[in-house]
């Protein structure tokens, strides 16, 4: 099987860019490829904001990671989402839309259509019987399509939006663990947190806190004096260790216990029942004495993810040093192996329904083509045929005029050469209709409007010219009658078909579908000549 790159996940963090892409082959995948690109020191992106530094960052990235795709998954950070996970009574999607829209509505600050949703059925609620765990994830509308738009800016159309603590739970699902035990699994960004609880392999708990590595960088700065330069410095080789002087660091002190506390009210929202495992994820998850405070607290010794141990046999191709930073990236990259436990995907109705249109009509460009380029092969190929009985014919005329002098039967030599000149007229003028016809095709290709979308195309011997497609209006689709009735190569086209009801809902709501059909020129026209169409080099 042949290796299969897939599209490019993006991860946007407040200092830098993160990039990987996932590469499958016989089944599994065979290669990671990843990147992280700092963004200028003073530069901070927010939705709505100069995005230019942004979109020039990820193109770094992708040049670093020798990423040439054109689709994109992009993810939200937990901060910036609302994901909740709901108890409702069991039921279909259309019969659950409305129920989740209800629940939803108290619990964010905005109206509902200013927001994108999707959700995912859990299956049957731990917690209440008879009823379904359902999550569901909503951002701001506006938020979406900011990242929308940095990925159009990028050169990229977007495949999914999704939110990265769904990518962090697929991490935390590669490592074995208890069936009922509580998995606490927590992402340490720059800004913020993530903090997941999951029992088995059902996530119970998503949350985001506002906790993270440039906290603790100010706290470490303002207990020890320093500059934001020396205090990362600190961070990044002392870390925790620093609370071990005197006197104690108070801030850095406060840091990690507001940590710590955030991990033991995320685990006790479900009871007082015993932490079996806590996972590490993203850059701070290697700070200095965190594994040792957090074993110190829970019992349990946390386990930092590491990339070559989740993905085994993998080629992970770029800097060793970013690989673990870029996890979250890679395992966005799921969603499009089939590897994901997540379907979620919050790219707004309308967008989806212009890419489809798009696909639409590109598949109509492409079948137009295929239809021009085998009618061409046909006509060449009955070309050929036509020269190849024209020298049998002339062959036998040499042998009708011998036998003429030599033998007796000399008029039934005539007779079969007549036959033959009357199958060569007829063949020349099934050559010439065919001629015609090719150039009653390039006609529509060349003049049809450009509002049409043509969908169907057929022309059969001894039956009419039938074309199908969809025009914005019954009056352009009159358009292209007229157009076609006009032609020299057409004797009547007749508009017989106008649907309204079939035509495609979204943005093509009010397009109408139409049927023409229309014939070939008769005795009751002058017919073109090949000569004059190859002179003139239009037909109208």
């Amino acid at each position: 099987m042949l290796s299969s790159a897939k599209p490019v996940s993006i991860e946007i963090e407040s200092r830098s860019v993160r990039v990987a892409q996932l590469v499958e082959g016989r089944g599994r995948i065979r290669a990671i490829r990843f990147a992280e690109q700092s963004l200028p020191a003073d530069y901070r992106w927010e939705p709505g904001g100069d995005r230019e530094p942004l979109v020039h960052a990820i193109r770094q990235a992708m040049e670093k990671a020798g990423i040439r795709t054109r689709t994109a998954i992009m993810a939200v950070p937990r901060g910036q989402a609302t994901a909740r996970i709901s108890a409702f009574p069991p039921a279909d999607r259309s019969d659950l839309e409305r129920v989740v829209g209800y629940d939803l509505a108290d619990h964010i600050p905005f109206p509902l259509d200013q927001v994108v949703v999707d959700w995912q059925s859990l299956g049957i609620s731990r917690g209440e019987a008879g009823l379904t765990d359902v999550l569901v994830g909503a951002v701001q509308r506006d938020v979406v399509r900011e990242y929308l738009r940095v990925a159009e800016d990028a050169g990229l159309r977007p495949a999914a939006v999704t939110i990265d603590a769904l990518a962090l739970d697929d991490l935390a699902r590669r490592v074995p663990r208890e069936p009922t035990g509580l998995t606490v699994t927590v992402a340490i960004g720059a800004r913020a947190s993530t903090i997941n609880v999951s029992e088995g392999d059902r996530l119970r708990l998503t949350r985001s806190v506002g906790l993270g590595g440039q906290h603790l960088t100010r706290a470490i700065q303002e207990d020890l004096g320093l500059t934001v330069h020396e205090a990362e410095m600190q961070k990044e080789t002392a870390g925790l260790g620093l609370l071990a002087q005197h006197p104690r660091p108070s801030r850095i002190a406060a840091w990690l216990e507001n940590l710590l506390g955030e991990i033991r009210r995320s685990a006790l929202s479900f009871g007082p029942a015993a932490v079996s495992s806590i996972l590490l994820a993203g850059p701070e998850a290697s700070l200095p004495g965190l594994k040792e405070a957090i074993q110190g607290e829970f019992g349990a010794a946390p386990i930092r993810l590491a990339a070559s141990e989740l993905f085994p046999g993998a080629r992970l191709q770029g800097d060793p040093r970013e690989v673990d930073s870029c996890l979250l990236a890679i395992a966005q990259g799921l969603q499009s192996t089939g590897g994901s436990a997540w379907q979620i995907s919050l790219v707004p109705q309308e967008v989806q329904a212009a890419h489809r249109l798009r696909r639409l009509r590109r598949a109509g460009a492409v079948a137009a083509v295929l239809v021009v380029a085998s009618m061409m092969t046909w006509y060449l190929l009955t070309a050929s045929g036509l020269s190849q009985r024209g020298k049998e014919l002339a062959q036998l005329e040499e042998q009708a005029e011998a036998a003429a002098l030599q033998s007796a039967d000399v008029e039934e030599l005539k007779a079969e050469r007549d036959r033959l000149r009357r199958r060569l007229s007829a063949l020349e003028t099934v050559r010439l209709r065919r001629h015609l016809a090719l150039e009653l095709l390039r006609s529509i290709a060349l003049y049809a409007p450009d509002d049409i979308v043509l969908s169907h195309f057929r022309l059969r011997p001894d039956q009419a010219l039938e074309i199908r497609g969809t025009a914005p209006t019954a009056t352009v689709a009159a358009d292209l009658q007229d157009a076609l009735a006009g032609s020299p190569l057409v004797t009547q086209a007749t508009l017989v078909g106008i649907d309204r009801r079939s035509a495609q809902r979204g943005q093509d709501a009010e397009r109408v579908n139409f049927t023409i059909r229309a014939a070939l020129w008769t005795q009751r026209k002058t017919p073109a000549t090949a000569w004059t169409l190859a002179r003139t080099g239009d037909v109208r």
